[in-house]
């Protein structure tokens, strides 16, 4: 999806998009066009500052999985209740009673992690799964018949690729909860000047 001129084009896309539909098949099977359909119904509510933000950061693609990706498997959102889609597992506790210390944050960021390693060519993808079970580049390369350094440079490629993106949705989290950020740090290290 590209850089749109308004929201409501945004959403018009969003509901042509062939592979965020894919996705959303792939995330909640039955009811992918409404998950599609709510994502468009949240650009369309946004907020005209942290559409700004998104937008023009170049982070509404992201932006659009993050919110598929939450709507559709916590346990906690309001469009998971609604269709059923934790009918069958444990009940979830209330907020107030989530002192058992289960990290949300995490399991947020490897949503995130896992639909941005979808969007990725599957041979990148491929590469990576084998290079983190077997756990060196040689082991690879033998068992798929590549040389090891193509393996490498797969691998490595792969991984900057999702550290680039997974900063910039996390810069983006930031930047539309208001927090500022500053590069100048000479408030907190007065010795460098």
């Amino acid at each position: 999806m590209m850089i749109c001129l308004s929201k409501h084009q945004a959403a018009i896309d969003l509901l042509a998009d062939d592979e965020l539909r894919e996705l959303a098949v792939r995330i909640c099977h039955g009811h992918a066009d409404d998950l599609i359909q709510e994502a468009a119904m949240v650009i369309l509510e946004m907020d005209d500052d942290k559409w700004t933000n998104v937008n023009d950061g170049g982070y509404l693609r992201y932006y659009v999985v993050r919110t598929m990706m939450t709507m559709a498997t916590s346990p906690r959102s309001t469009f998971a209740r609604k269709h059923g889609l934790f009918a069958h597992s444990t009940p979830v506790p209330d907020v107030a009673d989530d002192a058992d210390g289960y990290d949300w944050d995490q399991e947020d960021d490897m949503m995130i992690i896992e639909a941005l390693l979808d969007s990725y060519h599957w041979y990148d993808k491929e590469v990576l799964r084998l290079w983190l079970h077997e756990g060196s580049y040689r082991k690879v390369g033998k068992k798929v018949d590549i040389p090891f350094k193509s393996i490498g440079n797969s691998v490595r490629r792969t991984l900057d690729q999702l550290k680039e993106d997974y900063y910039g949705i996390i810069l983006q989290r930031c930047i539309s909860s208001g927090h500022r950020i500053t590069t100048d740090r000479s408030d907190k290290h007065p010795d460098l000047h």
